[in-house]
């Protein structure tokens, strides 16, 4: 009887050595997994809330600006500028989901505007202005979200 319990202990205190390790090992990959998405999620938040200000600022700047006393160049670099903004954006976004699909539709929406403004149509400020409302409540809600699941990770 006491050999069995001895063995016992022998085998449980084998299994501690061997086993106790293994877990640790396991638990630290799985929080360094965590923390690598959790970091890459955030930056992946900034990015995104950076290209859409200065996309919006692009935009606007392309709106309130009087062209007629800039030269050309400026305003073509603008226009190039948003539509480098409004690509780099969609693709940081997921087609899938329906905020991100709403989120794209007022990014060419707010595009379409500039080219008006280009050609100096007046309407073009009214679709602008539009898009833009829209726009910053949608990204607001598409942020907290995401920034949602960044605190769910951590």
């Amino acid at each position: 009887m006491s050999e069995s319990i001895a063995l016992v202990a022998a085998i449980t205190a084998l299994l501690a050595v061997v086993l106790g390790p293994l877990v640790s090992l396991a638990v630290a990959q799985k929080q360094a997994r965590v923390a690598v998405l959790s970091n890459n999620r955030q930056a992946w938040i900034n990015s995104l809330r950076d290209n859409i200000s200065e996309f919006y600022a692009a935009i606007t700047y392309v709106h309130i600006t009087d062209w007629k006393e800039h030269p050309a160049k400026e305003l073509n670099d603008k226009v190039e500028r948003v539509l480098y903004l409004e690509w780099k954006i969609k693709l940081m976004l997921n087609p899938v989901e329906a905020d991100h699909q709403k989120l794209i539709e007022l990014l060419i929406a707010g595009r379409r505007t500039v080219s008006g403004a280009r050609k100096g149509k007046a309407e073009s400020g009214e679709a602008w202005m539009k898009a833009t409302e829209a726009l910053l409540p949608l990204a607001h809600e598409v942020l907290k979200r995401e920034w949602v699941r960044v605190k769910k990770m951590q």
